[in-house]
């Protein structure tokens, strides 16, 4: 076969073109293997139980009858919390080692006896501290709600502090936790601590006349807590 003049000028003008194009396209490959995977946000659910110690009779014959939970329900001795949250959820605290992931909960239900109370997620987040606040020896992690009642105002948290002596410096990746990003829900449910006691879920309800003796308070590091993708209710 032969080709006039005209076609091999056609073919060597098409070189170039396929040329740029194969380089375009291997440099677009390179760049996005290059470029970080960033993982899917995902919703957690986030579960604890467990037991405390039930007031005294004659202080719970003490306790105010708009409390939110019967004397019965305290009586029991038996609590237990669920969270729903959003693990992507950015930080919003100036403070470079303690990050707060105001509206990542999406619900907070605690449950006392038989009463179950849903607390207002506007009222609402979660607390990562790797050493800030000024206490470079204490990471937290901290999931807390709190919600105005007629007796005061109730806070419930979810704590755990790995607390070291004082001098040591747990910031970055010498503690348990590498920064205050939001941590995988396994160390959200369980992290590591130098006290089993420094894992507690607390409940405590302040009188509205600013007394600081809490009408009620409860904490017990008899919980067992688990964490993993939530489904649907």
């Amino acid at each position: 076969m032969q080709f006039s003049t005209q076609d091999r000028t056609h073919r060597t003008r098409q070189r170039p073109k396929a040329a740029s194009f194969l380089l375009t396209a291997a440099f677009v490959l390179t760049a996005s293997i290059a470029m970080p995977q960033i993982s899917a946000a995902a919703e957690i659910k986030l579960s604890g139980s467990g037991t405390f110690k039930a007031p005294k009779a004659e202080q719970l014959a003490a306790l105010p009858t708009d409390l939110g939970f019967s004397q019965s329900d305290l009586a029991t001795g038996s609590w237990s919390f669920s969270v729903r949250y959003e693990d992507s959820t950015p930080g919003v605290d100036l403070d470079p080692y303690v990050g707060r992931y105001v509206g990542a909960i999406r619900s907070f239900r605690l449950v006392i006896g038989s009463t179950t109370l849903d607390l207002p997620i506007d009222q609402a987040a979660i607390v990562i501290s790797d050493g800030g606040g000024g206490f470079p020896n204490r990471e937290s992690i901290r999931v807390e709600a709190k919600a105005l009642m007629p007796s005061g105002l109730l806070h419930l948290s979810w704590v755990q502090v790995n607390q070291q002596p004082k001098g040591t410096d747990l910031r970055g990746p010498a503690g348990a936790l590498p920064n205050d990003a939001m941590p995988p829900s396994t160390m959200v449910a369980n992290m590591a601590t130098a006290n089993p006691s420094d894992r507690f879920l607390e409940l405590r309800i302040d009188r509205p006349s600013g007394d600081p003796r809490p009408v009620l308070y409860l904490s017990s590091s008899k919980l067992t807590v688990t964490a993993g993708p939530a489904t649907a209710p």
